[in-house]
């Protein structure tokens, strides 16, 4: 007896008893959409169009519907346009009993990000990281191609080092966006920094063969981003007295491709050096370690101290230099 009750408890924990009713599972709560619904950001979720339990809400509302309509406009969004996105994103299960209206209007509540922070950001990075002094930059920041939409205004912009580091001429900076310290999104910042200086420009027109005189040039701020430092002059004792190779315009800035390439000195040639200290004028002897144009320096070496030092060329066989 003992046995046989054992077994008749077990049959009906298997395949129940009297009065044990099998547990239903409750049916899938059909998702209701709204009228109108209003978007923070970039996208519309079927989060914001729909009113969703807990369960769904994880399961279907960071669904991508559409992208959102910039500030202060409205996308009007069609029952049909819906149903065939929800198909396309393989989420046919949500219009199973779902009631969708004919058209569910969405607005933006996301502020645009400002372009003056862009600007500033961009600037300010430019200035703080570049090799040049601030005084010899001039920095133009390109506008963003697209506006960048924010949940709020509670966003802080950070420049990010260039892969190139390339801080003149044409630059492009990403930039982190941080909501409450935390990456939120990049983006890509393009502009155009120009490095000014005073350089040697022609006063007037200037043909090949001459010998560049006095009143033939002057020093003018220009732009000279895309200029190799050695190319351009910043003194018009550098260039006066040089035969030209090649024409030069009015106001043109004056390099060393302009200029003739015959030396006035030749590398190793032996030259007169003259120290000039509060009219005090002492002369040696030297070495030129590198070929010498008038008005430009180059390295002399001393033969007896064996050391080196940078003198400006004064003719064929002088150099000088100032203490």
């Amino acid at each position: 007896m003992h046995r046989a009750g054992l077994l008749l408890i077990l049959g009906f924990l298997l395949i129940g008893g009297p009065g044990l009713q099998a547990q239903e599972i409750p049916a899938a709560q059909p998702v209701n959409f709204r009228l109108e619904a209003q978007v923070a950001g970039e996208y519309i979720t079927l989060g914001h169009l729909t009113e969703l339990s807990q369960d769904q809400a994880l399961r279907y509302g960071p669904a991508l519907v559409w992208s959102a309509p910039p500030p202060g406009q409205i996308y009007t969004l069609t029952k049909e346009f819906l149903q065939y996105r929800l198909e396309q994103l393989g989420l046919q299960e949500v219009l199973e009993g779902a009631t969708i209206p004919s058209a569910i209007r969405v607005g933006q509540t996301g502020v645009v990000l400002p372009a003056d922070l862009v600007s500033a950001t961009f600037r300010r990075y430019i200035l703080e990281h570049s090799y040049w002094p601030k005084e010899k930059l001039r920095v133009d920041v390109f506008p963003l191609e697209e506006p960048v939409l924010l949940p709020d205004n509670q966003v802080t912009l950070e420049a990010l080092p260039p892969k190139q580091g390339k801080l003149v001429g044409d630059v492009t900076l990403e930039m982190a966006l941080l909501r409450q310290g935390q990456p939120y999104k990049r983006i890509k910042v393009n502009g155009k920094v120009y490095l000014e200086q005073q350089v040697v420009c022609a006063t007037r027109t200037l043909r090949s063969h001459e010998v560049v005189a006095p009143g033939d040039v002057l020093l003018k701020r220009r732009d000279v981003s895309n200029l190799e430092s050695r190319d351009f002059f910043t003194s018009v004792d550098q260039v006066i007295g040089r035969t030209l190779a090649r024409m030069a315009g009015a106001e043109e800035i004056l390099t060393s491709q302009h200029l003739g390439r015959n030396a006035l000195i030749k590398k190793g040639a032996e030259v007169s050096v003259i120290l000039d200290q509060d009219g005090l004028i002492i002369t040696s002897k030297g070495v030129a370690q590198e070929e010498g144009h008038p008005g430009r320096s180059i390295k002399v070496l001393n033969p007896k101290s064996k050391r080196e030092f940078q003198a400006q060329v004064v003719d064929a066989k002088t150099v000088k230099v100032k203490l």
